[in-house]
């Protein structure tokens, strides 16, 4: 639920804000949003610090080009805590990383599931963090995901990670998936990137697409693949 700050907030910027007034009011407004997310990760922001991470907002760790193992434990802990959903979604963000490969993995793709459908940017973002610490475990529960056309756009970067994957279920998956729209574009990279050659005959069958990125991307696909 949004708070009383924060739809003030939005409300002036879908004003498009003009005079010196209500730029500073947008102003303002921004610091008491961004100090009442803040508050809200207090505890979290404290565990960490605990463990010897000098932060001040989860968005240090997202930012920062350091590894922080030692901080993996405390996120996986605070991934189904109710959160604003720029909390959670730095959060998310900042499990992409090695150091939670095969660690966070589970626990992402449960809340994956359990955010409703409309918020397809944060599914997207557990979808691009899934991408970077992708097991093979995780495949049948990806592909749960990516052929349930409810899910939308936020699949495309769960389609992506299978691309990373040598799996026969995964390979026959993408292949699937050039027959959705949606996923299309997603698909012929994967499989580009997974080396597919069980795929080209399909992939052949796209140059008549009548989508030009379509078309482009299927003749881009058969010279990678040879």
């Amino acid at each position: 639920m949004k708070s009383e700050t924060e739809l003030k907030f939005l409300k002036l910027l879908r004003k498009s804000p003009k005079s010196k007034e209500e730029i500073k009011e947008v102003q303002r407004l921004a610091d008491l949003f961004s100090e009442e997310l803040s508050m809200e990760t207090k505890d979290l922001i404290d565990e960490l610090k605990s463990v010897g991470l000098t932060i001040f907002s989860i968005w240090d760790l997202v930012n920062t080009k350091e590894p922080y193992p030692e901080a993996i434990d405390i996120l996986i802990k605070h991934v189904s805590k109710q959160y604003h959903d720029k909390n959670r979604e730095g959060i998310f963000r900042a499990l992409a990383v090695k150091e939670a490969r095969g660690k966070a993995n589970t626990p992402l793709l449960v809340e994956y599931n359990k955010i409703p459908i409309e918020k397809n940017n944060l599914r997207w973002v557990i979808g691009n963090t899934i991408y970077v610490i992708i097991t093979p475990k995780d495949i049948q529960n990806i592909l749960q995901i990516v052929e349930d056309k409810a899910n939308g756009l936020s699949r495309s970067r769960f389609v992506s990670a299978l691309g990373k994957m040598q799996s026969e279920k995964a390979e026959y998956a993408l292949i699937k998936l050039l027959d959705d729209n949606e996923m299309i574009l997603n698909a012929l990279q994967a499989l580009v990137r997974m080396k597919s050659k069980k795929s080209k005959e399909k992939i052949l069958l796209l140059l008549d697409n009548p989508d030009i990125l379509v078309k482009k991307e299927a003749q881009r696909a058969l010279k990678k693949l040879g």
